[in-house]
């Protein structure tokens, strides 16, 4: 029973440390803590970029200590701005999904209703009105 314990443990503390490296995670799920996340490591990033460049013109780094720093903090900006904005298309995405759903659930009656709000004959209300004509006159 002891061994039949450790097993099943053992086989769950593998899963949850090979589940993140076998890319699993669904793509579509993208989540406003992601983008925070996402928007957190962009801004962490050009603070790093901007403290170098701030040690760099006081003379506490060597030139090509600053340019490989420099280097080495441009790309993680990069990777980070590149990430949230696949992670926002993919929020764009997923919204304009949802709209279509919605819109293809509107009934025929609704989509006439808001097509043609107000109109009788091809006259809107406000014509009838200045023509001296009630709403329910045609």
């Amino acid at each position: 029973m002891p061994l039949l314990i450790a097993i099943l443990l053992g086989l769950a503390a593998a899963l949850v440390t090979l589940y993140p490296l076998l890319g699993l995670r669904r793509t579509s799920d993208v989540s406003p803590a992601a983008l925070s996340s996402l928007a957190e490591r962009e801004r962490l990033a050009k603070d790093a970029l901007r403290e170098v460049e701030f040690d760099y013109r006081l003379g506490n780094l060597e030139t090509p200590d600053y340019e490989d720093l420099r280097d080495r903090y441009e790309q993680r900006a990069l990777a980070a701005l590149k990430a949230r904005y696949q992670r926002e298309q993919e929020l764009d995405a997923l919204i304009e999904r949802q709209l279509d759903i919605l819109r293809g659930r509107q009934t025929p009656q609704a989509r006439r209703a808001g097509n043609g709000a107000g109109k009788s004959n091809g006259v809107s209300g406000r014509v009838r009105r200045r023509q001296g004509r009630g709403p329910h006159e045609a």
